[in-house]
């Protein structure tokens, strides 16, 4: 009897794969890997900060121990809104403004003190009356800029009979010439008002050349036949001024916060700009001169 043909499988039969069991970490393992994770964490929050101090030290963003008085006010102001400051002592005080602080109301201006010399927006059954004795409001910048609200500034002041001044915001970007002919032209200050001046600040790190400051207080000096006053911050003067013989002749405004007037050569100083004045919505730059109110009118005023 004949066999019948064999059949070949091609389909072998599959074998199972056998999955391998992740094996559980051990106690140790664990704690191991904890102990790195918290190591990053903790190395992120040292780094990180220490990282950012050395960038904003390279880049001139830290404040130095001269601006320290003033980053702290500043920070005093943010955390608490419209911290109460006093006013120091002076026979003379007066405020600087600029198109910043908007409408003023003129016949409602002064200082709102309380007996222990806090300042106060408004007046309040604590506070008296205290005069501002003068107003320095901007008038230019650079070349070309005038400030928007200057005229209106000026009529308002000289209509409540409070001595008025002019400034002039200085721009390294710009001729000296052409910015006291913008001065000039724009100011239009008269006799009685406070002499010009001068506003030399290190913004964006720049100063000007010693020179393009000498050709503007000297084209300003012989227009009016007055020296004129120079403002700036105690840092800039104590490194572009105050090493430079050829600036020693003039009177200096110094801008010094914190409550310590500057122990330096100066007429003015701008103890705060932050300052609460009755009148005017927005904070303001309150500044001491250095005399009476007969120094101010004889020595510093255009005669």
């Amino acid at each position: 009897m004949a066999s019948g043909p064999n059949i070949i499988d091609n389909n072998p039969p599959k074998r199972k794969k056998h999955r391998r069991r992740r094996r559980r970490p051990t106690k140790k393992q664990l704690a191991r890997r904890r102990k790195i994770v918290a190591i990053s964490i903790v190395a992120m929050l040292v780094l990180i900060p220490i990282t950012m101090f050395v960038a904003f030290w390279w880049s001139g963003w830290l404040p130095t121990r001269e601006e320290l008085p003033r980053y702290k006010e500043k920070i005093l102001i943010m955390l608490s809104g419209w911290q109460q400051t006093r006013l120091p002592e002076g026979e003379v005080i007066g405020i600087d403004i600029s198109h910043y602080q908007g409408d003023i109301q003129w016949e409602e201006l002064c200082f709102h003190i309380d007996n222990s010399r806090k300042l106060y927006k408004n007046a309040n059954n604590k506070t008296h009356p205290r005069p501002v004795d003068f107003v320095v409001a901007k008038a230019t910048q650079g070349a070309n800029h005038r400030d928007s609200h200057y005229n209106r500034y000026k009529q308002g002041a000289r209509e409540q009979r409070i001595i008025f001044g002019a400034y002039h915001f200085y721009s390294w970007k710009a001729g000296a010439k052409a910015q006291a002919d913008n001065y000039i032209q724009t100011a239009q200050l008269q006799q009685g008002d406070i002499v010009p001046v001068l506003d030399v600040e290190d913004l964006e790190k720049r100063l000007p050349p010693p020179d393009s400051v000498l050709c503007w207080l000297n084209t300003v000096e012989t227009y009016y036949n007055q020296r004129p006053i120079i403002y700036t911050g105690e840092k800039c003067y104590l490194n572009y001024f105050h090493p430079r013989k050829e600036f020693r002749k003039y009177t200096f405004w110094i801008a010094r916060y914190g409550g310590k007037e500057p122990s330096h050569h100066h007429i003015l100083w701008q103890c705060s700009e932050s300052g609460k004045v009755g009148g005017c919505s927005r904070p303001v730059d309150i500044n001491i001169f250095r005399g009476n109110k007969t120094d101010l009118l004889y020595k510093y005023t255009i005669n």
